[in-house]
């Protein structure tokens, strides 16, 4: 395996790449080997050490090709040193401790991937870029996004501090050894870890209002 870190990322409309370039940044200036890269074009992550994961939650949930990217890769996932980070709140007036709280539920759904540092970030919020569901969401008059300005909530500052700490502990060997996962990594005969398979399962179940 290289000496290389990865930082992976899944967007929308580009607010997590520019975190993700950033952090990727942060990390090459301490003189880590790092490549930046979207989830959608990575077919294999076999010769990273470490990976930072950086994807936006929508409505409580990973967006696809985040989903994807952790079903397909798990097995490596779960035996290398992972630091994640979220955008996911765009209201200035949401405390940013239930963004964090929903953040922490979503983790739960993939134990087996024990990241070593997680992060929560403000993202930015563009009313006239949507499309798509965002959009017809953003129409409707019950939303709580219909009367939601344009608003940037980044703290790059606060990015920076966080992409310098974990590239300490990359450098320190990612922090201490993983403990035992909380249920083996067992490979299905399509390649993905069987607790992978559940967790997607679970996570398309409809939720309760």
């Amino acid at each position: 395996m290289k000496g290389r870190i990865l930082v992976a990322y899944a967007t929308r409309y580009g607010t997590t790449r520019e975190i993700a370039a950033v952090v990727a940044a942060a990390l090459r200036e301490s003189g880590l080997e790092v490549d930046c890269r979207a989830m959608d074009d990575l077919h294999s992550i076999d010769d990273y050490r470490g990976i930072v994961l950086g994807a936006p939650f929508y409505y409580g949930r990973w967006p696809r090709a985040a989903r994807r990217f952790l079903d397909r890769f798990g097995p490596v996932l779960a035996h290398r040193d992972v630091a994640v980070f979220a955008t996911g709140r765009i209201e200035p007036d949401r405390p940013e401790a239930e963004s964090r709280s929903q953040l922490d539920a979503l983790l739960e759904r993939y134990r087996w991937l024990q990241p070593f540092a997680v992060a929560l970030f403000g993202g930015r919020w563009d009313p006239a870029a949507l499309r798509g569901f965002d959009r017809w969401m953003h129409k409707l008059p019950g939303s709580p996004l219909h009367t939601l300005t344009a608003t940037d909530l980044r703290n790059w500052d606060a990015i920076g501090e966080w992409a310098t700490h974990v590239a300490a502990a990359f450098h320190a060997g990612a922090a201490q050894p993983k403990p035992p996962v909380a249920e083996p990594t067992r490979i299905s005969r399509a390649g993905a870890a069987l607790s992978t398979i559940r967790n997607y399962i679970a996570d398309q179940q409809p939720r309760r209002p």
